[in-house]
């Protein structure tokens, strides 16, 4: 029997690489057949007019063929979902070349809720040299013709539907990563029987501590400011060059903030989720409801504020009984 491949897709910011680093690895049963390089070369950079499924086949055949027995294969790349700094222009051309790709996949998209994505992404673009400040941020694009972030981006239903029409529903299977955190081995047991994976006996001990977390919101101000004094992806040529981000001075500083006294003085300072919150309250919530009705009430999305009908059911019954 040939194990179906299963296509991590993201998002961003969802433990994502703890997946890549942690979990799908041939001690869980996974072994993963193409990394982001591939997925770039063959699946999101390709022009339009130039966009072949050929490449990408290959990598996967060979990759198939080199399979031992009893690992289920993987490609785990959340650039697949688009990138959130620049609106997550492509999700959709990515997933219909998905489609010719790999036709019979099995598909995981891994979600969080809309008002700590947001806050981590843009802790995610300081961490790739971003110096604006985040009300410039989420403002979104800055000039007609260039692409900025796009608040539908983490319009879930939108993508979840997407891959359950070209994929078939039963073949796509949405994970938050607040159930990762709540219940890790619940996450993890489910997903590897949505994979086949019958060689998966539980998370190591090893291997179930967090990937790269990120620098506290409170060092967001001086960060920034360092990234206009730092070499990176975003700012390629800054009038000064003191090292190059995300290391360098802008290393030291992170890691030196996230300790006392910093940690003790400042950890009520949270210049970007006060922002997000002002923002985005309540943006999301009739995206959340129809991504829950797409889903069904097996996936809990009480962190999205949408409650379980049994959850609902029993909050009426207590309000009914005090009454």
């Amino acid at each position: 029997m040939t194990e179906r491949l299963l296509l991590h897709i993201g998002y961003h910011k969802t433990a994502t690489s703890w997946m890549q680093q942690r979990l799908f690895v041939p001690e869980h049963g996974y072994l993963q057949i193409a990394r982001h390089p591939e997925v770039w070369e063959h699946i999101v950079a390709p022009h339009g007019l130039t966009f072949d499924p050929a490449g990408m086949k290959d990598v996967i055949r060979k990759g198939l063929d080199e399979l031992p027995a009893g690992k289920v294969p993987v490609i785990s790349s959340e650039i697949i979902s688009g990138h959130p700094f620049f609106g997550g222009i492509g999700s959709d051309v990515y997933a219909h070349r998905l489609k010719e790709i790999a036709p019979d996949a099995l598909i995981l998209i891994s979600i969080r809720s809309q008002m700590r994505i947001l806050t981590s992404v843009y802790m995610q673009y300081l961490m790739r040299g971003g110096t604006s400040k985040p009300e410039v941020f989420f403002a979104g694009d800055p000039e007609l013709g260039f692409h900025g972030f796009r608040p539908e981006h983490f319009e879930y239903h939108r993508l979840v539907g997407l891959y359950q029409e070209l994929f078939g529903a039963e073949n796509v299977r949405v994970v938050t990563q607040e159930s990762l955190v709540r219940d890790m081995d619940g996450m993890a047991h489910g997903l590897a029987a949505f994979a086949g994976n019958a060689g998966f006996g539980g998370v190591l001990p090893t291997h179930r501590s967090a990937y790269a977390p990120s620098y506290p919101e409170y060092a967001v101000p001086i960060l920034r400011r360092i990234n206009k004094l730092q070499r990176s992806v975003l700012t390629p040529a800054p009038l000064i060059r003191l090292g190059t981000t995300p290391y360098g001075i802008y290393h030291g500083v992170g890691f030196a903030m996230r300790h006392p006294p910093f940690s003790t003085f400042l950890k009520g300072f949270q210049p970007v989720s006060g922002h997000v919150k002002k923002t985005f309250a309540g943006r999301y919530d009739d995206s959340n409801r129809k991504l829950a009705a797409l889903l069904g009430p097996d996936v809990d999305l009480s962190d999205f504020g949408i409650m379980r009908e049994d959850s609902m059911a029993k909050d009426g019954a207590v309000m009914a009984s005090a009454g």
